[in-house]
């Protein structure tokens, strides 16, 4: 049985049916990478340095007559400079020194092996400081603290990017020379990271992400890495994003060996799982990059195109199923991300890369995705979500590992995939079943072979799923679009070729179904996902008619393109009275079209209701802000009498 097309060239068809695509994914431009340029890997952690030396440097430069030397000799102003700290060791000379040996690295980048001398000096004077001469204690305010962190960053970077572009970062036992001729013997590198096996590590200063709204990045010790995953990697039931990478950080650690000699070791850190190094006595917060190694994650452009995937379901099944962005950690909660129409895991990268840079959320939460094809009936596709989720269940309690963090999940469903993440705090008993196959339903069901009825209660017949303690609605169409029954609709449902099992085993039980007389023959046509949006659509109005279980909040969402707060209107594809829901805990309208996951103010709003999750379980201590007061006491007596 197949579906009946209109009578025009397919290219055609599909090229009008692109007008919806336009619709439902709005104008932003893709989330890539570019190359950044020599200049730009510097800028990127020098802030306080911009390739200049300080003022303090100059003037201790000035006041030992060596300012020509560094113009004229720089070579001989290293081992003077060495001399003076010698001498009287105090911390503004080896400050100095650190910084003349990154500039003079940097004046010597055309020459990689004499500029990679300075940037090992200067990433091994900052170091020193940092490890010996530091005093947050005493000099909490001490600016040179925070010079020596961007000191020591960038000379790291340069040091890696000369290492990596003459494959050497993975060798031990090798030795590179100072700037003062010391010998520094690099051991084996150190990896603190997840335990999946990496293809290759990138500097992050090496990229620029763009057409992100928000820059996830903060600053501390350390230079920032993306970690590429191997692509094979995989998990006994679920699986990772495509082209998976994973944030890390890389310091380089010294220890003096003798006079002549500094050992030195590579360590890549999981910036992920990590917030401070101890250096010396002290715990100096890590650099963290997010945004890069998510942007750089989804540069290229995915195997299927958008219409593809939800055209032709079958041969895109390796995308479907569950994901993962990182490694399972027992100690977070996952929160599953289901997408909409047309539509894959980058519709979520802006608000992934905004909410990982809120400590509470990247400590206690961890981010899945859900992919499907849309072009398959929604129950379906809710079938589908409602079998990886409890699989993985079953995963995680024959690990071993506790299921404490994964019992408080968190769904969150954009358009369609709203629908399809209704089915997991509902409880459907025979209503669906006798919604569509009336009350002899269980005579009916009596006809069909094992596989038959295993296939339909699996999709008519579910109960919540325990472990599901919150769902988010985003702009999600309740009641369905009238785009859905439109021309255009119809086109795309025309054009999808389901999944040949479902077709196979569908067929067999229409046929019973004819039989009985439940169907006349032009009621016989497959429904797909768009279908399925039509505001008349049975499944639909049946799935909107089960109420929710009690106990398990949910949350609205929904774009207006009139403007903010402003219940009513629509976001061009979705009216107001369909995404609206009288029981929902909150509801929070933008300005926005179709796409108001990607809005920065929705994205705040699940902020919000993720901490709100959060506070909800004593045992994390996340509590909420405290109401901001300049003063109490003296202090707020001088704040009234100057307020008089």
């Amino acid at each position: 049985m197949t579906r009946q097309n209109f009578a025009m060239p397919g290219i055609m068809k599909t090229g009008m049916f692109a007008v919806l695509l336009l619709l439902l994914a709005g104008c932003a431009g893709e989330i890539t990478v570019s190359r950044a340029s020599h200049q730009e890997r510097i800028a990127y952690g020098s802030a306080a340095v911009d390739g200049d030396m300080m003022q303090d440097t100059r003037n201790l430069l000035a006041n030992f007559l060596l300012m020509d030397c560094y113009e004229d000799e720089p070579e001989m102003l290293i081992p003077q400079l060495e001399m003076l700290f010698q001498d009287e060791p105090r911390p503004e000379y080896l400050s100095a020194l650190a910084d003349v040996a990154l500039n003079l690295g940097l004046r010597f980048a055309r020459d990689p092996d004499k500029a990679v001398r300075y940037y090992l000096s200067a990433a091994l004077y900052s170091y020193g400081y940092l490890l010996a001469l530091d005093r947050p204690g005493e000099r909490p305010y001490n600016a040179d603290r925070v010079v020596m962190m961007r000191i020591y960053n960038i000379a790291i970077t340069e040091i890696f990017h000369y290492l990596r572009e003459r494959d050497m970062w993975r060798n031990s036992n090798f030795t590179l020379t100072t700037a003062a001729n010391r010998q520094v013997v690099f051991s084996t590198p150190q990896f603190e990271l997840f335990n999946v096996e990496f293809d290759d590590f990138l500097l992050c200063a090496n990229y620029r992400p763009e057409n992100l709204t928000h820059v996830s990045r903060r600053f501390g010790i350390g230079a920032p890495l993306i970690g590429v995953v191997h692509p094979e990697l995989t998990l006994a039931t679920t699986r990772y994003a495509e082209n998976l990478s994973l944030p890390a950080t890389l310091l380089i650690e010294f220890n003096q060996m003798d006079a002549r000699h500094v050992g030195a070791k590579l360590r890549f850190v999981n910036s992920r799982n990590t917030d401070v190094v101890r250096v010396g006595k002290y715990d100096i917060p890590l650099e963290l990059d997010f945004s890069t190694p998510l942007a750089y994650m989804v540069r290229n452009p995915l195997p299927f195109g958008y219409l593809q995937y939800m055209l032709q379901p079958e041969k895109t099944t390796r995308m479907q199923g569950l994901y993962m962005l990182e490694p399972y950690n027992e100690k977070r909660i996952p929160v599953v991300l289901v997408h909409g129409l047309m539509s894959n895991i980058r519709t979520w990268m802006q608000m992934i890369n905004t909410l990982q840079n809120d400590p509470d959320l990247r400590k206690y939460y961890q981010f899945w995705g859900f992919s499907y094809s849309t072009g398959n009936p929604i129950l379906f596709s809710a079938r589908m979500l409602r079998d990886g989720l409890n699989a993985e269940a079953e995963r995680i309690r024959a690990s071993g590992e506790s299921t404490e963090m994964f019992n408080r999940m968190v769904l969150v469903g954009h358009s369609m995939g709203g629908l399809i993440c209704k089915s997991t705090i509902m409880s459907s008993g025979d209503f669906l079943l006798r919604t569509n196959f009336g009350p002899e339903y269980e005579t009916l069901l009596s006809e069909l072979d094992d596989d038959q009825r295993e296939f339909v209660e699996s999709l008519l017949r579910f109960e919540p799923l325990p472990f599901v303690r919150r769902v988010v609605f985003i702009a999600v169409p309740h009641r369905g679009s009238t785009l859905a029954h439109s021309g255009i609709g119809r086109l795309g449902a025309s054009l999808i070729q389901l999944p040949t099992s479902l077709v196979t085993r569908g067929e067999g039980i229409i046929g019973i179904m004819m039989h009985q007389g439940h169907f006349m023959p032009r009621d016989t046509r497959f429904q797909t996902g768009i279908d399925n949006l039509d505001p008349d659509n049975n499944a639909l109005r049946s799935l909107n008619e089960l109420p929710f279980v009690a106990g398990v909040p949910y949350h609205s969402i929904i774009g207006n393109t009139e403007g903010n707060g402003i219940p009513g209107g629509s976001d061009g594809v979705v009216p107001y009275g369909s995404s609206h829901l009288d029981g929902a805990v909150s509801e929070t309208v933008v300005q926005s079209g179709h796409s108001v996951q990607q809005n920065p103010l929705a994205i705040q709003e699940l902020r919000r209701i993720l901490l709100e999750h959060l506070r909800q379980y004593p045992d994390l201590e996340v509590s909420s802000p405290a109401p901001f007061t300049i003063g109490t006491g003296a202090d707020a007596e001088l704040q009234n009498a100057t307020a008089d």
